[in-house]
């Protein structure tokens, strides 16, 4: 029997779901927000370290995530005061 590699559709590309973290996050503001990021983080890590992801590889991906949020919520903010 052959090997099998899981190949995960890469989080920050999944737009619908950067859109939808952007907006809760945008809608919060300091220690809020915080809590907020990091128990998703926490969750998001939970779930790839389940689906057999390596740590190192699941903490990238959530890296990756974070910074397209921040990308969406300047986007965002730009295009609001046009």
């Amino acid at each position: 029997m052959g090997h099998s590699k899981l190949v995960a559709f890469p989080l920050h590309r999944r737009q619908k779901w950067v859109e939808g973290i952007a907006r809760v996050l945008a809608s919060k503001n300091g220690e809020e927000a915080n809590v907020f990021w990091r128990n998703t983080a926490k969750e998001i890590l939970g779930q790839l370290s389940a689906y057999g992801l390596e740590t190192e590889t699941a903490e990238q991906e959530i890296r990756m995530l974070l910074r397209t949020v921040l990308k969406e919520m300047g986007r965002r903010n730009v295009a609001s005061s046009m």
